[in-house]
């Protein structure tokens, strides 16, 4: 498989490699990819901080400047709201754990404005849920529609008077996948969390469950964005010494999460080679059909049948046992009404029957029409 320029220029910094491979077309074919992946604050800080800013043309530095710049402001509203949030999440004695966000940003690139975020990732416990809500309700967030109950987490908006910051919103989570294709425990994600700034109730996961968490959620969204590649590679860099690839694998074995995490962490190390350097991985899965390409058309808003061919051979390799593929097709095959009525984007009252003939169809409009669809249109789990 060919690398770009971009995942070259990542594995010389992880590998601390020259540059010298890179032609002049490939550090603009490189910045291409990077702005349209919106990872220029990344790029920009990993080299800062290791010190190479002078190996790359000056060029190249200064639009990466100018996008951590962006993002700085961006990120330093939703730093003060997540404050806010936090401290009334203790004040009112809700235990809760941020995921991602710029508390992710700080702890692994080493600066809140290093990776970009455009919303809040909050974990609750579950019997916390409506406690949580009413909080949050009650700083101004609004709940979005209420999701099929297999889903795993609740969204909620706040706007603003900012053209620049016209809104934010915040997902509550309960877990990290939906409930029919996993049988992920979180109360062990929470007794082996740690206490953040000496509060009582603002925790965040360990090193090792955040590498869990975090290649759970790349494989969410099909690792189809060099930003969830970053983030493993990044995570698995900074968590060195804190965790163990054998302990990381039996805790997703009894969720019965393994295979997608070794999928997802087969992918980043056949991209990064460098990180065998760092920390061998001692198991590797491929992912059918996954290349760069397919990631940079997702990025561009392109869906083309190779990306939903995709989408169906991943089924046969993402889980663990043959029972747990089944009981996702028949999820898919046959879906509860409510999340059929979720898929179609509506709450109208009508036959089961009639909702899965309209999927259907829309399926297949999807599958055999010509062309390929752009951002926008609806996406169907198949």
């Amino acid at each position: 498989m060919r690398r770009s320029e971009t995942i070259q220029i990542l594995d010389g910094i992880y590998g601390e490699k020259a540059f010298e491979s890179i032609s002049e077309e490939g550090w603009y074919s490189a910045w291409n990819d990077i702005k349209n992946s919106f990872i220029g604050s990344q790029i920009y800080h990993l080299l800062r901080t290791k010190g190479r800013l002078e190996e790359v043309p000056d060029w190249f530095v200064q639009e990466l400047k100018h996008e951590a710049e962006r993002i700085l402001f961006q990120n330093m509203l939703i730093r003060v709201e997540q404050k806010k949030m936090l401290e009334a999440f203790e004040k009112f004695e809700i235990e809760v754990i941020p995921l991602k966000g710029t508390i992710l940003a700080e702890r692994f690139f080493g600066h809140f404005a290093a990776r970009p975020t455009t919303d809040l990732d909050i974990l609750v416990k579950e019997n916390d849920i409506q406690r949580a809500t009413d909080l949050l309700e009650n700083l101004s967030f609004i709940k979005d529609q209420i999701p099929d109950n297999d889903h795993f987490h609740l969204v909620f908006n706040k706007s603003y008077e900012n053209p620049l910051f016209p809104f934010l919103s915040v997902e509550l989570h309960w877990n990290i996948l939906r409930s029919h294709d996993s049988k992920t425990v979180m109360e062990p994600f929470w007794e082996r969390s740690i206490a953040m700034n000496s509060q009582d109730y603002v925790k965040e996961l360990n090193y090792e469950d955040s590498l869990y968490h975090i290649c759970i959620h790349g494989f969410n969204h099909q690792m189809l964005s060099l930003k969830y590649i970053i983030d493993v590679a990044q995570l698995i860099v900074q968590s060195k010494g804190s965790f163990n690839f054998s302990s990381l694998f039996n805790k997703s074995k009894q969720d019965g999460n393994q295979s997608k995490l070794i999928i997802v962490l087969t992918l980043v190390y056949k991209l990064f080679p460098s990180l065998n350097q760092i920390e061998p991985l001692p198991r590797k899965k491929h992912w059918p059909l996954w290349n760069e390409q397919l990631m940079r058309e997702a990025g561009l808003g392109i869906k083309s049948k190779r990306y939903f061919l995709f989408r169906f051979v991943s089924l046969f390799v993402m889980y663990d046992s043959v029972f747990s593929m089944l009981k996702h097709l028949r999820f898919l095959v046959f879906p509860p009404k409510d999340y059929a009525q979720t898929q179609l984007r509506e709450r109208k009252e009508g036959h089961l029957m009639v909702l899965y003939m309209r999927i259907y169809r829309n399926r297949l409009k999807h599958l055999f029409s010509s062309g390929a669809h752009k951002a926008g249109t609806k996406e169907y789990d198949i």
